[in-house]
């Protein structure tokens, strides 16, 4: 009888691991060879399986609310099952652009104009992360920032920021919260930055863009329209609880003149936790808005 339960709890077990790599397979942005998609799905459910068991078992064998389970209880994975499973969509959603010069928009304000955001972003030399960005056979978001070096241009791309990453960094994570804010945020990946604007004035900006600072076009997303999702952008550390006014769409929208801020998405910023867990850095995070002040290291 004992033999039989633990051959069921097993069964279970990898029911779930094979369920999460479905999960992925069904999300892949490119085909993968068959043999590779077989070795990734075993090295998920080796590293995952228990973690989708313990964390998202009561939504089984649903696959849609189980994705929706995993993704809400991203922060809460260990390292192995996080690192397979990053790896497995940089692979597939997302590129990894190898030491290219980049723009990296994660703390940048952003002055409207016309409906679109331009974002003082900081120009970086290393690895980055982007959506893929095709534009035709063998041409997708690296290749277009690669060709940038020789044409006065970069791309937007993501890596973790130091203003969050670092104790003297000044930067703090503030969680807009979904169905409560209704602000407007810009989201910079795969923006189109222009060398022309380093060490001039810009429409909007107060200052000068110094050197090492760039202007990227970014889109707008208004939150009122995407239901309950929130979403963060960074501000500065210790709280200032002033700051989440750039929550709101009384401050934060979409028309000429108005200032707001870039917002990472879920995936990304799990792939910049991986990364600061490596270099074992913390970041911060303060309060949601509406609740007590809490300025904590992110796992």
């Amino acid at each position: 009888m004992r033999s039989n339960w633990k051959r069921a709890a097993k069964a279970r077990l990898i029911g779930a691991g094979l369920a999460f790599s479905l999960m992925l397979a069904a999300g892949a942005a490119r085909p993968a060879m068959a043999q590779e998609r077989l070795e990734q799905d075993f090295g998920l459910i080796k590293a995952c399986a228990g973690d989708v068991w313990r964390l998202c078992s009561d939504v089984l064998p649903d696959i849609g609310r189980m994705k929706a389970c995993m993704q809400d209880k991203m922060g809460q994975l260990p390292k192995a099952c996080l690192d397979k499973l990053l790896d497995a969509m940089a692979g597939s959603t997302f590129k990894v652009c190898k030491d290219q010069t980049y723009a990296l928009c994660a703390a940048a304000r952003c002055n409207v104009y016309d409906g679109v955001a331009y974002c003082q972003c900081e120009e970086k030399h290393g690895d980055s992360i982007s959506l893929p960005f095709p534009m035709g056979k063998g041409v997708d978001v690296c290749a277009v920032n690669a060709a940038g070096a020789d044409n006065k241009y970069m791309v937007s791309t993501y890596s973790l920021p130091e203003q969050i990453a670092s104790p003297q960094g000044g930067g703090g994570v503030y969680t807009c919260e979904g169905g409560k804010s209704g602000g407007a945020y810009a989201q910079c990946d795969g923006g189109i930055c222009f060398k022309s604007t380093e060490e001039t004035t810009f429409p909007g900006f107060d200052k000068p863009i110094p050197k090492g600072q760039i202007i990227c076009s970014c889109p707008i997303t208004d939150a009122s329209n995407g239901g309950a999702q929130g979403y963060q952008i960074l501000g500065p550390y210790p709280c200032d609880k002033s700051f989440f006014k750039y929550c709101k769409s009384e401050t934060a929208n979409g028309h000429t003149g108005s200032t707001i801020y870039r917002s990472a998405g879920l995936s990304t910023s799990a792939w910049a936790r991986r990364e600061r867990r490596s270099a074992r850095r913390p970041a911060r995070r303060v309060a949601r808005r509406g609740q007590p002040e809490d300025a904590r290291s992110v796992p």
